[in-house]
């Protein structure tokens, strides 16, 4: 280690480690109530591993599970889930504290998903958002204030291009206890979907049929629509027909 008594050492070097230290502390650049304005290095980080998560977050949910479930909802849930777990361990990295935090707000949120089953997982993904937003924004983070904006507009960003873009054309779904069972049959489909779009008055988009109770001879069936302009229609139906029973998923 050097010393400032140490005869050998160019004096020179102390000046420019100083130099050095000073170079650091102005790329900070201005404080307003002791917190940076911006601190460029970190604003870049915070864009590139966003974008990063954001691309393969992307790619999970809608190249593998959305073309096989063909649930929205869930996409966009999934999405907004990851943009919000990635602000809290991002910023609670950037000052030292432990992730096991931004982690168990989440845990906290699956609990109060399965403990609430009558709330839409809509709701409750707006939910977590909002009590994520309220950590970042709340907590005494020493980040800049670039930093904190740029994280609350890029969640809002993303939110804005899944909820006007994304869900623009929703898809809502009606349990239906069904009698003429005998248009279940795989080869007789086109026929149960036109019986179905003159009873509900709907454009039906794609059908599943649960549950076939042969004695009564009825069937649950769970048909995928798309909704009327300005029709708010129940994502989750509260009112469901025996739906544990009736469907394995």
């Amino acid at each position: 280690m050097f010393g400032f008594d140490n005869p050998t050492v160019d004096p020179d070097l102390y000046d420019q480690e100083i130099a050095l230290l000073a170079g650091a502390d102005q790329q900070v650049g201005a404080t307003f109530l002791g917190i940076p304005l911006c601190d460029t290095q970190s604003v870049q980080q915070l864009c590139l591993q966003f974008i990063f998560n954001l691309l393969v977050t992307t790619a999970i949910v809608w190249l593998f599970y959305y073309p096989k479930s063909h649930r929205k909802d869930f996409s966009v849930t999934f999405m907004l889930f990851s943009s919000a777990v990635f602000m809290l361990l991002f910023f609670m990295k950037s000052v030292g504290i432990d992730v096991s935090i931004g982690l168990g707000l989440f845990m906290i949120f699956g609990i109060m998903r399965y403990r609430t089953e009558m709330v839409p997982i809509r709701e409750m993904t707006y939910l977590f958002l909002s009590i994520a937003v309220a950590v970042i924004n709340g907590s005494n983070l020493m980040v800049s204030y670039a930093e904190l904006g740029l994280a609350n507009a890029l969640i809002l960003i993303v939110l804005a291009i899944l909820e006007y873009g994304v869900m623009r054309k929703r898809e809502a779904s009606k349990l239906v206890c069904y009698e003429r069972i005998e248009l279940i049959r795989p080869e007789r489909r086109e026929e149960l979907i036109a019986d179905l779009e003159e009873r509900l008055g709907h454009k039906v988009l794609r059908v599943d049929v649960g549950n076939v109770d042969l004695l009564r001879d009825v069937a649950f069936l769970k048909v995928y629509y798309t909704p009327a302009k300005g029709e708010s229609p129940m994502t989750e139906s509260t009112l469901k027909i025996n739906e544990k029973n009736s469907f394995n998923a």
